[in-house]
């Protein structure tokens, strides 16, 4: 009796480690890959093509050390720079700060996240940059595509076509919830600590109108 629950006992301790082992990656069927990448570049160009725009997020900060901070984040884009504005600071002591396009650091808006290409994509819902199809990987029922900048970049495609994550250098990770315009949620989570933020409001921005101090 003894024996048979000890091998019970083993195999329940082998199943719960096979569910919480990560998913194992295998090679994308060439098809696949190439829809995957069609959808990453029509997402792009519809989230980094010229427009401007306006939202409000509902946000919580978990760094690994420290307490939670909830805050409200503003955002404004205007196809080249993001303004952002914190109720609350973030990721570390600024309220306020600009994110540009073409260089810069990201500042103090998420943790783990230091280069500002890397939040716009996060904040975009895809990054600028045309995904690899060579090396990509199904992972987790999602399709894994490397980006040209390198250190572990890759973007990660639902079976839907939907980008639902990114992976970014350092073990960060961004999980997604696609919206109209920009993403309804979004998760980031590294070694630095975890950042989420909800969509509380999304809407055009009009050249006349002035940000709010």
């Amino acid at each position: 009796m003894k024996r048979r629950a000890a091998v019970a006992a083993a195999a329940l301790l082998v199943l719960a480690s096979c569910r919480s082992a990560a998913p194992v990656p295998v090679p994308a069927d060439p098809a696949l890959v190439a829809s995957a990448v069609a959808n990453v570049l029509a997402a792009r160009d519809a989230a980094w093509g010229p427009r401007r725009f306006k939202a409000l997020y509902r946000g919580e900060v978990s760094p690994r050390a420290g307490v939670a901070v909830r805050g409200y984040l503003a955002v404004t884009w205007d196809g080249e720079t993001l303004s952002w504005k914190a109720s609350v600071p973030l990721a570390g002591s600024g309220r306020s700060g600009t994110l540009r396009r073409v260089g810069g650091e990201a500042g103090d808006l998420f943790p783990g996240l230091v280069e500002a290409a890397d939040v716009l994509s996060a904040l975009l819902g895809v990054p600028e940059d045309a995904p690899l199809g060579e090396g990509a990987v199904v992972r987790g029922g999602r399709v894994e595509l490397k980006l040209p900048a390198g250190e572990g970049r890759a973007v990660l495609v639902s079976a839907a076509g939907e980008v639902t994550g990114l992976a970014l250098p350092a073990g960060v990770r961004v999980e997604l919830s696609p919206g109209a315009g920009v993403p309804r949620r979004i998760e980031v989570s590294g070694p630095d600590g975890r950042a989420l933020l909800a969509l509380e409001s999304y809407g055009p921005w009009p050249e006349e109108e002035v940000p709010r101090g």
